[in-house]
């Protein structure tokens, strides 16, 4: 989706109308490839789902924190867009075929084309807050396409053009669920495994995104990307030691046990991040080197703990120097990139 993005200047930005339109316009001419690729995917986890306009910011935040690719689309029940036109046209010899390549005559067949959609306005805000989840393959919107016509074929004249008929009533496909009040209902074909963990998933209850905005949410996933997928393979292992025949108290419990177990693990992570952090503020402040030298650290610390032994008579400030500087090195790969920092950061957005 990055040649859509890409392609939308800052005025068009302002009109989320206008960025509803053009998305549907630029989708339409590979749509089909699209579907084919899901269609062709051999991952458990490449999700179709079907929301209402109202349960679009819901189901992403939740979907994605399980999914490899979430192709989210609506009922079809709304109003039909009008996108443009298109046309068909077929060349024919003009009169008996003498075998030469002139081609005089055609026979043309024309379509409209629209998508089906509750709300264009908020279909073109959600677009551009999920905007880093579109970017980044972890979201794609599919419209609900109807076609109109063909109307009556013309031939050998444009002046005979004859404009296509209505757009006709919606069919769906290419979904795996249905989600109606926040709850995911399978259909036929579903793979098993997106279907253990899609739909405990809904119900779940985490506050750290429930507070949190759709764009901040996409923002924070897409900068903590590492940290994210190893959050996701956690949550997936989670809800995959659901027994899926539970009754529907025993499901809630089960449920339950599992969002407790998250919030003890991220308060757990969150008083080890903060003692971290008082730690480094320490260590920072008695380093001779200061600042510079943690971060040299960070980048290349060979060469920083060979300066040092070779001038560790500079002063005597600098004894004990390289083990703090290590010890801040140490420190901040494993806060970034472990899977309890992008829930940190998450819940950090939603407490603003």
């Amino acid at each position: 989706m990055n040649r859509f993005y890409d392609s939308l200047s800052e005025q068009e930005r302002t009109s989320a109308l206008d960025v509803a339109l053009k998305y549907g316009r630029t989708v339409h001419s590979y749509y089909e490839l699209l579907l084919s690729a899901k269609a062709a995917s051999a991952c458990p986890y490449y999700v179709g789902l079907s929301s209402d306009m109202g349960g679009f910011a819901h189901v992403t935040k939740r979907v994605v924190l399980v999914a490899d690719t979430v192709l989210l689309s609506e009922h079809g029940v709304g109003a039909v867009h009008h996108l443009g036109e298109r046309r068909d046209t077929s060349y024919f010899p003009d009169g008996p075929y003498d075998g030469s390549e002139r081609l005089e005559g055609f026979d043309s067949r024309t379509w409209n084309y629209g998508m089906v959609t509750q709300d264009l306005a908020k279909l073109g805000q959600r677009l551009l807050e999920a905007e880093p989840l579109l970017r980044n393959g972890s979201v794609w919107y599919g419209p609900v396409f109807v076609e109109g016509g063909p109307g009556r074929s013309s031939s050998h004249r444009d002046e005979d053009y004859t404009p296509p008929g209505p757009l006709p009533s919606f069919s769906d496909r290419s979904i795996d669920f249905v989600v109606e009040h926040g709850r995911a209902v399978d259909l036929a074909g579903t793979k098993p495994l997106a279907s253990r963990v899609v739909r405990p998933i809904l119900d779940i209850d985490l506050p750290f995104i429930d507070g949190l905005s759709l764009s901040d949410f996409a923002q924070v996933t897409s900068e903590e990307f590492d940290s994210y997928r190893r959050f996701r393979d956690f949550m997936r292992s989670r809800l995959l030691e659901l027994d899926d025949a539970l009754e529907a108290v025993d499901s809630q419990v089960a449920l339950e046990r599992v969002a407790l177990s998250i919030r003890d693990e991220l308060n757990a992570a969150n008083a080890e991040m903060s003692s971290a952090a008082r730690s480094r503020a320490l260590n920072r402040s008695g380093a001779v080197l200061g600042t510079t030298s943690a971060v040299l650290a960070a980048v290349r610390p060979e060469a920083l703990q060979g300066a040092l032994a070779t001038s560790a008579t500079i002063a005597a400030g600098a004894t004990g120097l390289w083990p703090t500087i290590q010890a801040f090195a140490d420190i901040k790969p494993k806060r970034t990139h472990g899977k309890w920092h992008y829930v940190w950061v998450l819940q950090k957005k939603a407490a603003r």
